[in-house]
């Protein structure tokens, strides 16, 4: 019998002085900014993003950065690291109390470094859908035909 347990890790993203947060398209890998308090809205939920660019949909969570992925990654590997430093400490405890020849030495495993997630402020244009009134930051430049509304698909 396996016990397994579930951790959950929390952390913030300082979003720019709009309040906008980046996504990366996992399609096309282009970025853009959502307006946090939008994305975070409970009152209104959604499962599936859609790019601004390319339109393809796929899971919210696969939109989400690099940057993101990254911390998420540091800080599960810090939780393992700890919870591997504390059983190695009690082994190593319970080996040399025992009177015999065989003792326990180890080197505690050491954290990767954690960073505070902070958007900058840059020259996306923003839009806002008229069907879902959600906005969405992109880069615009003259002569592109189409920017899709992330949360309800519709050419803005």
């Amino acid at each position: 019998m396996v016990n397994v347990s579930t951790e959950e890790f929390t952390f913030t993203i300082q979003g720019d002085s709009e309040g906008y947060i980046t996504f990366e398209c996992p399609y096309c890998g282009s970025g853009f900014k959502l307006q946090a308090g939008e994305f975070q809205n409970d009152e209104e939920p959604f499962e599936e993003l859609f790019c601004p660019y390319c339109g393809l949909v796929k899971e919210r969570n696969e939109f989400l950065s690099s940057e993101v992925i990254e911390q998420a990654q540091a800080l599960a590997y810090n939780y393992m690291v700890e919870q591997l430093n504390k059983s190695f400490k009690k082994m190593q405890k319970s080996v040399n109390r025992s009177k015999g020849i065989i003792k326990m030495d180890f080197k505690p495993l050491k954290k990767v470094a954690t960073k505070e997630l902070k958007d900058k402020d840059t020259t996306e244009t923003e839009f806002k859908c008229s069907c879902c009134e959600r906005r969405v930051k992109v880069l615009y430049c003259a002569g592109a035909s189409k920017v899709f509304c992330p949360y309800c698909g519709v050419d803005i």
